[in-house]
């Protein structure tokens, strides 16, 4: 059985079966590419569509080049080529390619339109986009025989004002089976599609920024750099749409130019506001002009967008308008950099990327004026990085300087977050001390009616006021308004409250507490000086005062004049002198900070002294409400004491 095996091995071996064979003419894709010569000719005549038109003296040129790199030259634009194309039996559903088109054509089959793109004189319709794909062009079944020869004739018509490119096509075109083409077509545009990753990247970060601009802007709906952010980055993200969009679809010149520049416009105008704004610099004659040179760069295009200029002269323009509108960018945040901002530095480097980015591809713009063949710079500028992500060398530094910045803005927005928080909670500790030394209660002191009145201006205030009975039966007071707000004043006013309240236990001098006060102010205060009066009325009626640059009492009425001396904290060898004054029964002293006599009116008018003297010898609450209802912009301390005697109250 072994040896039959054996022997059926060999038998196969020797004897192999016969291989499948392989038709290459049944595989046969049935698709022209149409890459060779064709009769050409410039001009335009409807007769050359004809299939017996003679086109043997016209000169042959290829159908995948630009005339113009052939030597042919057309002054009106149009141009034609005619060929032969064999159709084969029982073909059917053909369809026309014509892969990236910079120009219009129509073609005809056996003398009759076939396809058409674009829109021919007088009423042209240009497609400005490089890389998109047009429809397969089907040519309908009875324009094809049944099997022969047929005579195709294409009309190609380059607009003048295209300077940039070559007239004519760049690429084969293709004539053959339509779902095929379709294929090949869809093939491409997901190739541009790829192509343009980069702005498609940059789209999604510009609507990410565009969205954290107006989240942080209704945070804090009073800081507008933030909404101005969010219209730069809308702007931004239009262009990036723009460029993505017509990967796929199309979109005819004067659609695509005036969205580019609606979208150029509104970034211009924005981020040049959100520079000043983020940086908290005036908006100066730098910050206008940038403005102006934004507005000359959009009003340029108006030229060629209704064809009054040619391609050359607008990109020249706009190369130098907009050159210096990057140099204003650019100088809107070194001036602040150099000055130290530490904002500006950190949004120097990525604002040197825009402006780079922006310079060369105006720089190769005009380059593509001078020779309009030569593409090779300006494809590696569009495809400066390939991996993961097709990006040109705009798309990156777009998207890099718009990832920074947002970096930039959300930074600034934790560290003022935090601030403020630190400030709030600086400002609750103010106040809680300053509740502990603001009397809550009017002492009762026989002899006296003491009515106090305090109105800060804000959550903490610089004024002060103390009132402690003495042993011989009067009462020492104190008043005072320490320069600046928050901690500090409220440090301040703790200094002086806690040094005078100790003073009263060993003198009732009113100039020597006041030197005391000096002395002990100088010793621990950083800065700043505080006004201050100290008052002294013994049983009697008998008023002492000392005054450090503080505003003068009132005695019904009346200023009573003192010595008035440097405010505390200015000068270690300061002296304050005495005054004294005897007051009479049911007399009235008042006592006020500057809150009240530089209240201030919508129209810019001070309530002052004259104001102050009228209501002078009313109740501390009616003066108060005065000054306030006038227009309150300081601190308002009213104090109010009527001498009442005991003879006076029995009587």
């Amino acid at each position: 059985m072994r040896k039959l095996g054996l022997y059926l091995l060999v038998l196969a071996w020797g004897f192999p079966a016969a291989a499948q064979e392989f038709n290459l003419s049944d595989a046969r894709i049935p698709i022209a590419e149409l890459h060779g010569l064709g009769h050409f000719h410039t001009g335009d005549d409807p007769h050359w569509s004809e299939p017996g038109f003679d086109d043997s003296a016209w000169p042959l040129a290829r159908i995948d080049q630009p005339w113009s790199t052939q030597g042919f030259t057309s002054d009106s634009g149009f141009a034609w080529y005619r060929f032969k194309i064999v159709v084969s039996p029982g073909s059917s559903q053909l369809g026309f390619y014509y892969p990236n088109p910079f120009d219009c054509y129509e073609l005809y089959v056996d003398g009759r339109l076939a396809a058409k793109y674009g829109g021919m004189p007088p009423n042209p319709r240009v497609f400005p986009t490089v890389n998109y794909q047009p429809a397969v062009q089907r040519i309908p079944d009875e324009l094809v025989p049944a099997g022969g020869t047929v005579q195709v004739a294409l009309r190609v018509w380059h607009w003048p004002y295209w300077t940039f490119t070559a007239p004519g096509p760049y690429l084969p075109l293709y004539l053959g089976d339509a779902r095929l083409l379709e294929a090949q077509r869809q093939l491409r545009i997901s190739d541009n599609v790829l192509g343009v990753s980069g702005f498609n990247l940059l789209l999604v970060a510009c609507l990410i920024g565009c969205c954290a601009g107006l989240g942080l802007f209704l945070l804090r709906p009073g800081e507008f750099e933030y909404l101005w952010f969010a219209g730069a980055e809308l702007g931004l993200a239009s262009l990036a749409w723009s460029r993505s969009y017509q990967a796929a679809f199309t979109m005819d010149f004067h659609t695509h130019f005036l969205w580019e520049s609606l979208s150029y416009l509104a970034f211009d105008i924005c981020w040049p506001t959100f520079i000043v704004r983020f940086l908290g610099q005036p908006r100066r004659r730098l910050y206008w002009t940038t403005i102006t040179l934004a507005i000359a760069t959009f009003l340029t295009f108006a030229p060629y967008l209704f064809q009054w200029t040619s391609a050359a002269a607008f990109i020249v323009l706009v190369y130098l308008t907009s050159t210096l509108m990057q140099t204003g960018f650019l100088l809107l945040v070194w001036i602040p950099a150099r000055r130290g901002s530490a904002d500006a530095r950190l949004l120097l480097a990525p604002t040197l990327l825009y402006a780079f980015a922006n310079l060369a591809r105006g720089t190769l713009l005009v380059g593509l004026i001078l020779d309009p063949l030569d593409h090779s710079l300006w494809d590696r500028y569009n495809s400066i990085l390939t991996w993961p992500f097709t990006f040109s060398v705009e798309s990156l530094a777009d998207f890099i300087t718009q990832a920074a910045v947002l970096a930039i803005v959300v930074l600034r927005f934790a560290r003022k977050s935090r601030d403020e928080e630190r400030l709030a909670n600086e400002i609750e500790s103010a106040r809680a001390v300053q509740q502990v030394l603001v009397p809550a209660e009017n002492p009762s002191i026989p002899g006296f009616a003491i009515e106090a009145v305090y109105k800060p201006a804000g959550e903490v205030g610089g004024d002060f006021f103390q009132m402690v009975p003495t042993a011989s039966g009067g009462v020492l007071i104190v008043i005072g308004d320490v320069s600046g707000k928050g901690m500090p004043a409220a440090m301040t006013v703790s200094l002086l409250v806690g040094t005078f309240r100790t003073l009263a236990h060993y003198t009732q001098s009113p100039g020597e507490i006041l030197d005391a006060m000096n002395q002990r102010m100088l010793a621990r205060s950083q800065g700043g000086f505080t006004t201050c009066l100290v008052l002294r009325v013994d049983a009697d009626g008998t008023l002492t005062a000392a005054n450090a640059g503080h505003l003068a009492p009132y005695i019904d009425g009346k200023e009573f004049a003192t010595e008035s001396g440097l405010p505390l904290g200015l000068a270690a060898e300061a002296h304050f002198e005495e005054s004294s004054f005897p007051m009479l029964p049911l007399a009235r002293l008042t006592l006020i900070t500057d809150g009240v006599v530089e209240a201030r009116s919508a129209s810019g008018e001070l309530f002052g002294f004259d104001r102050t003297a009228v209501i002078a010898s009313e109740s501390a609450e009616t003066i108060a409400q005065a000054a306030q209802a006038f227009g309150q912009e300081d601190d308002i301390t009213v104090l109010t004491l009527q001498f009442s005697p005991v003879e006076v109250i029995h009587a």
